[in-house]
């Protein structure tokens, strides 16, 4: 909501809703202020979603990972490759987390919902970048330098992968992050259908 910002700022939020209608409709509205689908001139994509989708076991199974960073990161002119998370909170079932890479390699092929997010550091740009076999997919940026507390962003896209996929996340060249209390950076998935 600042009136000030330079530079383009990434923002989401999520929620479980109980949908007990069939062919309920689901809409986003904006309130206030614009939408822009990207600029040409930068690499963001997937800037505008919207994302639902009915959970549920497939075939009794289950996998899933979450892993965090609990500190503060600076990059400087060259990309952190991969983000160090060093935390694990979870995995479930056959899929793979190496600590020593920062990588998670798929199992199962199915329709997985994956979501990282950040917490920027005041006055200094954000950007996490979510690689699937090497090729940057989506990520969460702030742009901005001239914000003056710290924002936390992040963003979740569902995406068909197959076994032996590796997603990693990546932090971009001269952006910083916080994570004061804990998870402000974070990296998690899980197998849909």
């Amino acid at each position: 909501m600042t009136s000030t910002t330079n530079s383009l700022t990434t923002l989401a939020g999520k929620f479980l809703l109980n949908c007990l209608t069939p062919n309920a409709e689901i809409s986003v509205d904006v309130n206030s202020g614009t939408l822009s689908p990207g600029l040409v001139t930068t690499n963001e994509r997937s800037l505008i979603s919207f994302t639902a989708f009915h959970y549920n076991l497939t075939n009794g199974q289950s996998t899933a990972w979450s892993v965090w960073r609990n500190g503060n990161w600076t990059t400087g002119s060259s990309r952190m490759d991969p983000f160090p998370f060093g935390e694990e909170e979870l995995t479930i079932g056959s899929v793979s987390w190496s600590s020593s890479s920062n990588e998670v390699t798929i199992s199962v092929t199915g329709n997985y919902y994956v979501y990282v997010s950040g917490g920027a550091q005041p006055r200094d740009q954000l950007g996490l970048t979510v690689q699937i076999n090497g090729q940057s997919v989506f990520g969460v940026y702030r742009a901005a330098d001239n914000w003056d507390g710290v924002d936390t962003f992040g963003h979740g896209v569902v995406y068909s992968l197959t076994v032996g996929d590796r997603l990693k996340v990546v932090a971009e060249p001269n952006t910083a992050g916080y994570s004061g209390s804990g998870r402000h950076a974070s990296f998690f998935g899980f197998l849909i259908i």
